[in-house]
């Protein structure tokens, strides 16, 4: 399990671990990896020895060893969730929510 490691460590995946951290695979057999948290894609993806897989997927079958190459806001998933959260931009839907909720409030208030 991936759970408590850092970059540059050597761990073991298997069967049913949800991987914690961005991991590139070691020589070994191919693994068939659940990314839906990332991709949303229903249907397993396979990962050979030498791929990357990425924290929030979990594993669906095979095992292999694998090192660490990120962990937290420095993974896939963690830098995807700063970009999100970093945006200030108000869209388009938000602006015309935004200009029916005033010309409510002035109706109102005219009434």
């Amino acid at each position: 399990m991936l759970q408590f490691w850092s970059p540059g460590d050597i761990t073991s995946i298997k069967l049913g671990d949800i991987i914690y951290a961005d991991a590139r695979l070691f020589e070994g057999d191919a693994l068939s990896i659940d990314q839906s948290a990332l991709t949303r894609e229903s249907l397993s993806a396979t990962k050979n020895p030498l791929d990357e897989v990425f924290s929030g997927s979990t594993v669906k079958k095979g095992e292999i060893e694998a090192d660490v190459i990120a962990t937290g806001v420095h993974t896939f998933f963690g830098k995807a969730d700063h970009l999100v959260d970093s945006t200030n931009q108000v869209g388009h839907f938000q602006k015309v929510l935004i200009a029916i909720g005033n010309f409510c409030i002035c109706s109102t208030g005219v009434v």
